[in-house]
């Protein structure tokens, strides 16, 4: 791998579900996981059409077999 878009792009081959975090307040959470990243991403745009100021991640989680499982931030 040359650079990180190349190790991201090889994580992403093992994405086993997606999560939707939604801050709600200084330490909370409120977390809301997915099987398929366009389902996670609707779930984020109602969120967001609702309440244009929140603030909302989507993360892959990854499980690399030869790595530790690694969440990145798709959107």
């Amino acid at each position: 791998m040359n650079n990180f878009q190349d190790y991201e792009k090889d994580l992403l081959q093992y994405t086993e579900s997606f999560m939707v975090t939604e801050h709600l307040g200084r330490g909370q959470y409120n977390k809301t996981s997915f099987d398929f990243q366009n389902d996670a991403e609707k779930f984020r745009d109602n969120i967001k059409s609702s309440n244009p100021l929140a603030r909302i991640a989507v993360y892959a989680i990854c499980k690399h077999p030869t790595r530790p499982a690694v969440n990145l931030i798709i959107s």
